[in-house]
């Protein structure tokens, strides 16, 4: 497998609400906001974030919203992962699993692509940033047999003897 740079969300909440409501560090959120991706696939994105927060303090993202294209194209996108504190602050590292998923014909590629994303979170500002990347399968014997369209070259499957 090999990972290769797929784009960039920024994200900011526009509401949100934390709760550590069962008497320990246990907690649960709800948050809903917009942002960006740019890269492979760019346009403006619109979440909500109903994450856990773990007794150790780890919160697990479990985000799932849409980005639109400006041709009004539409891609689902779903995170669930970790942020973790980071000494010395407010902010978080993330690291996630990222999933796309859309009905557009020559976006159907990405129903089949397991992405990884790592960003930070800005508690102060209630921003976050996700650098994603698309694991490549090299081990397979052959690409995967949905959509018309093939991915970008870079982001296409060799298989075993390629």
């Amino acid at each position: 497998m090999r990972l290769e740079p797929f784009g960039k969300l920024t994200m900011r909440y526009t509401q949100g609400s934390w709760h550590l409501p069962f008497g320990g560090e246990e907690g649960v959120g709800f948050g809903t906001g917009n942002g960006e991706m740019t890269g492979t696939i760019e346009g403006s994105a619109v979440w909500a974030n109903h994450p856990r927060r773990r007794e150790d303090g780890v919160w697990t993202p479990n985000l799932n919203g849409v980005v639109k294209r400006a041709d009004g194209d539409e891609v689902l996108v779903s995170i669930h992962g970790q942020s973790v504190l980071e000494q010395g602050g407010n902010r978080r590292a993330i690291l996630a699993r990222v999933e796309l998923a859309s009905e557009v014909e020559r976006y159907r590629w990405l129903n089949t692509c397991f992405l990884v994303g790592e960003g930070e979170i800005d508690e102060d500002r209630e921003t976050w940033w996700m650098a994603i990347f698309l694991c490549v399968n090299e081990e397979a014997q052959g690409p995967p047999a949905i959509g018309d369209t093939a991915p970008r070259e870079e982001f296409r499957q060799r298989g075993r003897g390629a």
